[in-house]
C-alpha cells in the first residue's frame, strides 16, 4: 500500500510539472471548456499566457557539470552508435553493480549507517551543487 500511494503521488507531481512546462511554452488545451482550463490553471499553479516573445527571449549561458553535458558529447552520433554505447554502458554498469560487491563485504552486513550514508551523501552533494549555481552561475563545480 505504501509503495502504491508513493507511486501515485510521484506520477502525479511528473504530470502536474508536464502540464506547467506545456502551458509555460504556449501550449492551449483543446477539447475542454474553458473553465475546466482555468480550473487546472489554478490548482497546478500554471502560467496562464506565454510572453509573446517567449522564443527570442535570451538564455543564460550555464556551465554543464558532470553527466549533464553528455547530451553534448553524443550529440554527433547517429541513432545506431548511441544506441550502441547505450546498450554497452549499461551492460558493463550491470555487471559491475552485480559481481562488483563480492569484492567488499559491507554489501552482506546490515549496516544502516552504510545505508543511509549511500543515500544522504550523494544527494546533499547534489544539492549543494545546485545551490551554488544558484547564488553564482559561474560555478562549474569540483571535477
Amino acid at each position: 500500500p505504501l509503495q502504491a500511494f508513493l507511486t501515485c503521488i510521484g506520477n502525479t507531481t511528473a504530470a502536474i510539472a508536464a502540464y506547467r512546462i506545456a502551458r509555460s511554452n504556449g501550449w492551449e488545451p483543446t477539447g475542454l471548456m474553458e473553465q475546466w482550463t482555468s480550473l487546472v490553471d489554478s490548482l497546478t499553479n500554471s502560467p496562464t499566457n506565454a510572453s509573446p516573445d517567449w522564443k527570442t527571449a535570451p538564455v543564460e549561458a550555464t556551465s554543464l557539470v558532470g553527466f549533464e553535458d553528455l547530451g553534448q558529447a553524443l550529440a554527433g552520433d547517429n541513432d545506431y552508435s548511441f544506441l550502441f554505447k547505450l546498450f554497452a554502458g549499461c551492460a558493463i554498469g550491470s555487471y559491475v553493480l552485480k559481481y562488483g560487491e563480492l569484492f567488499v563485504d559491507f554489501p552482506f552486513e546490515a549496516n544502516v549507517y552504510a545505508g543511509l550514508a549511500f543515500i544522504f551523501i550523494p544527494s546533499s552533494l547534489n544539492a549543494y551543487k545546485w545551490y551554488r549555481r544558484g547564488e553564482d552561475p559561474t560555478f562549474e563545480g569540483w571535477f
